[in-house]
C-alpha cells in the first residue's frame, strides 16, 4: 500500500467515525421510547422548540421553552449545559431536527429528537401538560367523516394545523380550486390539531396530508405538500375514470 492508498483509507476512516459521532448524538426516537428514555434519565433536559402559541395548548410535563424561529435562540442555547442529554422536540419532527444539528454543532453530548413531535406523542396516547388554550374537543370521528362525504361523488381532503407552514403555502391553491372547480370535487379542509382522533383513526400522523375519496371509497392519500397542479391533475384523473384503482 502507498502513501496516497493509505491517506485515502485514513480520510474514509475518519468520515464513517465522524458519520457514526453524528447519527449517535441526534437520535431520534419514537413517542413511547422518547418517554422512557427521559424517565432513566435523571438530568434531562426537555426542550419544547415550537413557538409560545403552539406551546399555550399543550406540552410535554418539565419542558423548557425556547422558540426556534426566535432570533435569540441559538444565543439561549448556549447557556445549556452541554454535558445534560437533551430532549428535544416540536409539532412534527422537523424543526426540532434542525435544533439536534445545531446543538451537535455546539458540541452537545448527546441529543434525543421526538419523531413526529407531540402530534405523534399524543397520537401514542401519552400524557400532555394543558395549558391556557388547551382543546378538549374530540373532533368528528371515522364513521361521522365518512357518513358526511358518502354521498359526494369526489371529495378531496386535506389535514392541515395553523403552525404547518407547508400547509399553509397550499392555502391559496385550495381556495381557488373551491371556486374553480365547483361541482366536480368536494373540497374539505380538517384542522388537525382538533381531530387527532380522526387522524389516528385514518393511520397517518404527518402534515400536510391529503387524501382523496370516490363515492365513499379512498383511492389516493399522499404526506407532504402538494402542488396545485397535482392536485388537479389527480382530480382530473379520478373524475374522468369511473373505476378507478387503488395507487
Amino acid at each position: 500500500m502507498n502513501i496516497k492508498q493509505g491517506m485515502k483509507i485514513f480520510w474514509l476512516i475518519g468520515i464513517v467515525l465522524f458519520l457514526t459521532q453524528y447519527i449517535m448524538a441526534q437520535e431520534k426516537l419514537l413517542p413511547k421510547k422518547f418517554m422512557h428514555a427521559i424517565k432513566n434519565t435523571p438530568n434531562a433536559f426537555i426542550l419544547d422548540v415550537r413557538t409560545p402559541k403552539e406551546v399555550s395548548r399543550s406540552y410535554i410535563k418539565n419542558a423548557v421553552f425556547m422558540d426556534i424561529h426566535d432570533s435569540l435562540f441559538t444565543q439561549k442555547i448556549s447557556t445549556i449545559n452541554k454535558n445534560l442529554p437533551v430532549f428535544v422536540y416540536c409539532a412534527i419532527g422537523v424543526r426540532s431536527h434542525d435544533a439536534a444539528v445545531k446543538f451537535k454543532e455546539m458540541g452537545f453530548a448527546k441529543v434525543y429528537d421526538l419523531q413526529g413531535g407531540i402530534i405523534n406523542w399524543r397520537l401514542a396516547g401519552l400524557d400532555v401538560e394543558k395549558g391556557k388554550d388547551f382543546d378538549s374537543r374530540k373532533g368528528i370521528s371515522r364513521d361521522d367523516f365518512l357518513m358526511s362525504i358518502k354521498d359526494k361523488p369526489l371529495v378531496l381532503v386535506d389535514f392541515y394545523a395553523p403552525w404547518c407552514a407547508p400547509c399553509q403555502v397550499m392555502v391559496p391553491a385550495l381556495d381557488s380550486m373551491t371556486n374553480s372547480l365547483g361541482d366536480s370535487v368536494h373540497i374539505v379542509k380538517i384542522n388537525a390539531d382538533e381531530n387527532l382522533g380522526l387522524m389516528k383513526e385514518l393511520h397517518f400522523n404527518t402534515l400536510p396530508y391529503v387524501m382523496l375519496y370516490k363515492n365513499g371509497i379512498n383511492v389516493f392519500r399522499q404526506d407532504g405538500y402538494m402542488s396545485r397542479q397535482d392536485m388537479e391533475m389527480l382530480i382530473r384523473k379520478y373524475y374522468t375514470n369511473k373505476n378507478p384503482i387503488l395507487p
